[in-house]
């Protein structure tokens, strides 16, 4: 919490300086740094019980955040490049980690393989048409369009944005609980700051590309909600509903506007800690051999804690007021309704119902009597971190101003004659 605190303080301060001709401090790369860094810190507190070889994975999370630091900070094409593979390959030595993570760890080369492959070619073809590599403002032309199509498909791959995320599910699932945690909340969320960086930056004066972010973000929430519903393993369950709240934050890149780059950056900061919090307590089921949303049965009558703090991120993710969920969703669909997007808020708020229909299935059976059940331990520094976790749902949802101020100035960075959010909270 200290540490937010201070980034917030810096961020507030409209320091910027570039270094070296291609890294640039400033609110937005310190607000995206200092939430990937507390990110890792809270997760490494869940990795100390749950990894078989913690001190491996410490150093692959120190190389994956140097990545995420590089593509919060780039100039250039090239930076983003360089640290959206420092940041996924790493990811994929830390499944290998565990025994069983082999078939997983082979599916996120192959996605990561194809993203690196159509992301060097939009490079190449960006480069050739202007010369230049530079997070820059370009007039619209037939190749940069198609340029602009494939930098959505390579960094669609990164961010898990339908039909991009065909082996995603299979990832998470595969993967030991601690790694699908870093994987969801933070490698994936690297994949939306580039994007974020090459619309804005570079392509935001062709409207008609946002209109298709405007539609994979209707295909990629709902359905990411709509496969939830069949699912019966928890983390793949948690895997589609990732999917869908990808969806959710391109409805903030789509209304191409402050008010919506800052709610996007919003809704990035709520998931990241609900959905570590999260893998805190499918950590511990997983350990016990229970992966199904049938093995959740009983869970408040022998765990209590981690019972209603998974049913609390649970709905703070379908919405619940006063928690962070709630918050990002509502400046999402404020900000497509001034972006005169309403068909995109009104859907929004039917896939929103939608998830209701599975994570009620979980909740419900967390609060069923179970015969026979005994009560299970979490261990203490994974209960630190899920109690982080729900503070930061928790306090932030009661008084978001804080972080609505640092979300503010990342994304009038980005917008400098602009202001947002004046009069809300």
């Amino acid at each position: 919490m200290l540490l937010l605190v201070n980034i917030g303080i810096v961020i507030q301060s409209d320091y910027v300086g570039v270094f070296a001709g291609v890294f640039s401090i400033n609110p937005f790369s310190l607000f995206m740094m200092g939430i990937f860094t507390f990110a890792l810190l809270v997760l490494s507190l869940i990795a100390y019980n749950y990894s078989e070889n913690f001190m491996d994975f410490s150093v692959i999370g120190a190389f994956a955040l140097i990545g995420m630091y590089t593509v919060c900070t780039s100039t250039s094409l090239i930076t983003i490049f360089l640290g959206l593979e420092l940041s996924s390959i790493p990811l994929i030595f830390a499944i290998l980690l565990s025994k069983k993570g082999i078939e997983a760890a082979a599916k996120l080369f192959i996605m990561a393989s194809i993203a690196i492959a159509v992301l060097s070619f939009a490079i190449v073809l960006f480069y050739g048409t202007t010369n230049s590599l530079a997070l820059a403002p370009y007039s619209k032309g037939m190749l940069l369009s198609f340029a602009a199509i494939l930098f959505i498909c390579a960094l669609g791959f990164e961010a898990s944005i339908f039909p991009f995320n065909v082996l995603i599910p299979d990832v998470y699932s595969g993967s030991p609980a601690y790694v699908t945690g870093m994987l969801g909340s933070m490698t994936k969320k690297v994949g939306f700051v580039a994007l974020i960086q090459v619309l804005i930056l570079i392509f935001i004066a062709d409207k008609q590309l946002f209109l298709v972010i405007a539609v994979l973000s209707v295909l990629t929430m709902t359905y990411g909600n709509i496969v939830a519903i069949m699912q019966r393993n928890t983390k793949r369950m948690l895997a589609y509903s990732s999917i869908s709240q990808a969806g959710y934050i391109m409805i903030g890149i789509a209304a191409s506007s402050p008010q919506g780059i800052a709610a996007s950056l919003f809704q990035i900061f709520a998931h990241m800690f609900i959905f570590i919090g999260m893998m805190g307590i499918i950590a511990m089921l997983e350990k016990r051999n229970r992966t199904d949303i049938d093995s959740l049965i009983g869970l408040n009558s022998e765990n209590s804690y981690a019972a209603f703090a998974l049913s609390l991120f649970m709905l703070s993710l379908i919405g619940l007021p006063f928690t962070t969920g709630f918050i990002g969703k509502l400046l999402l669909f404020l900000s497509a309704i001034n972006a005169n997007l309403v068909w995109l808020a009104v859907i929004g708020v039917v896939n929103s119902v939608i998830s209701i229909f599975y994570y009620s299935k979980a909740i419900i059976a967390m609060y069923t009597e179970r015969d026979g059940g005994r009560p299970i331990r979490m261990e203490k520094i994974t209960a630190v971190a899920v109690f982080i976790c729900l503070l930061i749902t928790i306090a932030f949802g009661l008084y978001p101003q804080p972080v609505i101020n640092m979300v503010n100035n990342a994304a009038t960075f980005l917008y400098p004659s602009q202001s947002i959010f004046k009069s809300l909270v």
